[in-house]
């Protein structure tokens, strides 16, 4: 009799610890549920920590503003910065240097060439223009486009109005390169951005070094993602001599 007592006392423990392991498991309809962990970061914290974005200052409305601006980890960064004097002068995120509906980061130091300020929960990803604005006389004194500055266009020259150029144009957002370049000689012979081709609406980077097969540009100032094709001009005889179409390369 004890050992059927025993027995039985035995069965109805591992029930009732059966039971008690499958509650914690099932919810009031039978179905599993599982608790997980919360995340350690937002999908914008996230943004902001792998987001890096960089780009050149260049003057606006008669002013001077000069230097580069990075965003990364959070930060804004201010290097080699200079502006002209201003009773009030903040930096902006905004897009396409849209001050009314971007966002203020913080008041800049006039004597201060690197400068780093906390973007406090802004998304940078969402901007694509850094401004440098005087609240106090709503005027920009300058901005900065700023891109992926592992982001890279491309194109290989031919040539036009019967002249020979070969090779390969790169551009980034602080460099304009051309590799294994040839072009019949020129008396004037300078590198372009345009869109399109359209001279009148480009930007003269630079006289180019007929000996090269390698040269590099600085793009200081210059946002090199309105446009799209790299001419080779003569300024002397007003001739197009070769043009590259630029296409972004695979990441």
């Amino acid at each position: 009799m004890k050992k059927k007592l025993s027995v039985l006392s035995l069965l109805l423990v591992l029930i009732f610890v059966l039971a008690a392991c499958g509650s914690g498991n099932t919810d009031m309809n039978g179905s599993s549920t599982q608790s997980s962990a919360p995340d350690s970061m937002t999908s914008s914290s996230m943004s902001q920590s792998m987001t890096t974005l960089s780009g050149s200052f260049s003057g606006k409305n008669g002013k001077m503003v000069s230097g580069m601006v990075k965003v990364m980890g959070g930060k804004l960064m201010l290097t080699h910065f200079k502006t002209d004097e201003g009773p009030d002068l903040h930096v902006y995120l905004t897009k396409d240097g849209d001050v009314t509906n971007g966002q203020s980061i913080a008041k800049i130091d006039l004597k201060k060439m690197d400068q780093t300020f906390s973007l406090n929960g802004v998304d940078p990803a969402m901007y694509n223009t850094v401004v440098i604005y005087c609240n106090k006389a709503h005027v920009a004194f300058g901005e900065a486009k700023i891109m992926d500055p592992g982001m890279s266009f491309s194109g290989s020259f031919k040539g036009t109005n019967q002249k020979m150029v070969s090779g390969t144009a790169t551009v980034t957002n602080t460099m304009l390169t051309l590799s294994n370049f040839k072009t019949d000689e020129g008396p004037d012979l300078h590198v372009y951005l345009t869109k399109d081709g359209d001279l009148s609406t480009g930007k003269q980077i630079a006289k180019i070094d007929l000996k090269k097969m390698e040269q590099s540009f600085s793009l200081s100032g210059i946002d090199p993602t309105i446009y799209n094709m790299v001419v080779i001009y003569c300024n002397k005889a007003h001739v197009t001599f070769g043009e590259a179409k630029l296409m972004m390369d695979p990441s």
